[in-house]
């Protein structure tokens, strides 16, 4: 018997689109960057390609270009860049 993930990341993705698309305080980003970026860190693959199938869907068109061109890992620093963008941290 095949074995398949049940398991829901309804609530990790949610929170990272959260902190990409939605408008929030400054203050607010940053007190929660630390635990979304960890929350991103630690989904697992298909759960990133869940992510980046809503956040392909939420950009404009030559966004959805520049981002549709970008493999796995490309999409995965991308999205930690735009995160740490917005909440005005530096990615060393």
């Amino acid at each position: 018997m095949a074995y398949y993930n049940t398991d829901n990341n309804d609530e990790q993705i949610d929170a990272v689109l959260c902190c990409l698309f939605q408008y929030q305080p400054e203050m607010v980003k940053q007190a929660q960057y630390k635990q979304i970026e960890e929350i991103f860190l630690n989904m697992d693959v298909g759960a990133h390609y869940q992510l980046f199938a809503f956040i392909h869907e939420r950009l404009p068109i030559r966004a959805k270009m520049m981002f549709c061109a970008e493999d796995y890992q490309g999409k995965r620093q991308t999205v930690l860049e735009v995160m740490a963008h917005l909440c005005r941290q530096s990615r060393a």
